[in-house]
């Protein structure tokens, strides 16, 4: 996957229409909390270990302000990524991955927008708003949800 996503980075330099790039902590900050008002449902695909050194206290309380907007979120990642999780969010679900999937990236699938993320390349971020890549990352994210296992507590 991470082939790909140097791709799509390319490609977005030289044709840059529905794609742009966040290149600062804060704009990746301000795309997490621009639009919270309007979504319903998050998905994502999440390195959390990856996310941490970016902002942690950043990562707990947009955690927690999905939940208390009721935002019904679906989180896939690695073991891991369990000992950071906030407890008690009730809007809140996680499925594991098996552990020899890793991936340096975190996927962010909205409705409307799809954000890869991964600090250690020179671009934060790369934002994606073309209708076909978002269905694509959908259909995995939801095949990938119904094929794992719930978490036993």
């Amino acid at each position: 996957m991470e082939k790909y996503i140097k791709q799509l980075i390319k490609t977005a330099q030289v044709k840059p229409h529905g794609v742009y790039f966040l290149n600062t902590k804060q704009e990746l900050k301000d795309f997490y909390l621009q639009d919270l008002k309007k979504y319903k449902t998050w998905k994502a695909i999440a390195n959390i270990e990856n996310w941490l050194p970016v902002d942690a206290e950043f990562l707990q309380d947009f955690r927690k302000q999905l939940n208390n907007r009721k935002i019904k979120t679906r989180v896939l990642f690695q073991k891991e990524g369990l000992k950071h999780e906030p407890g008690n969010l009730k809007y809140r679900e996680v499925k594991i991955i098996p552990s020899q999937y890793k991936f340096k990236s975190s996927v962010d699938i909205l409705p409307d927008k799809l954000l890869i993320m991964n600090p250690e390349l020179k671009v934060l971020g790369l934002v994606i708003e073309i209708e076909s890549v978002l269905d694509i990352f959908n259909d995995i994210f939801d095949f990938l949800w119904a094929t794992l296992p719930p978490i036993k507590k």
